[in-house]
């Protein structure tokens, strides 16, 4: 039973470090996903709960995965967005399910700033749910 419950554990152990960079997940990290375009966007991802992922999606497209990223360039485009720019959000909660499709990569981690957190308290006190 011993032997068992350790071949368990390092399966375990092996399939968590084969996973993409999802398993680094943090607050303040910025993330990159592939678009169906072939574009990339950034996130970042403001908090972490058990039933899922708190994001705040940028407008910005790059053509590849940014392995450096100037925070202060990133913006969100809303309603009145220029016709090539993607939609932004400044709050998404994400189920842990629907992030794990995502294939997150993840570039860098900055603060979290408390304004950015604006969304996410008006989701709290709506007992809002995820996407």
């Amino acid at each position: 039973m011993r032997i068992f419950a350790l071949l368990l554990t390092c399966f375990s152990l092996i399939f968590s470090a084969c996973g993409q960079d999802q398993e680094r997940l943090i607050a303040g990290g910025l993330y990159s996903t592939r678009d169906k375009n072939g574009s990339y966007s950034v996130f970042k991802l403001l908090k972490l709960d058990s039933q899922g992922v708190h994001l705040r999606l940028y407008s910005n497209q790059f053509a590849e995965h940014p392995a450096t990223l100037d925070e202060s360039k990133l913006f969100i485009a809303g309603m009145n967005r220029k016709p090539n720019e993607t939609l932004g959000m400044g709050h998404a909660p994400i189920s842990r399910k629907s992030f794990a499709s995502w294939g997150a990569r993840f570039i860098k981690v900055v603060p979290v700033k408390e304004e950015e957190l604006e969304g996410y308290k008006m989701w709290k006190e709506a007992d809002g749910g995820y996407f």
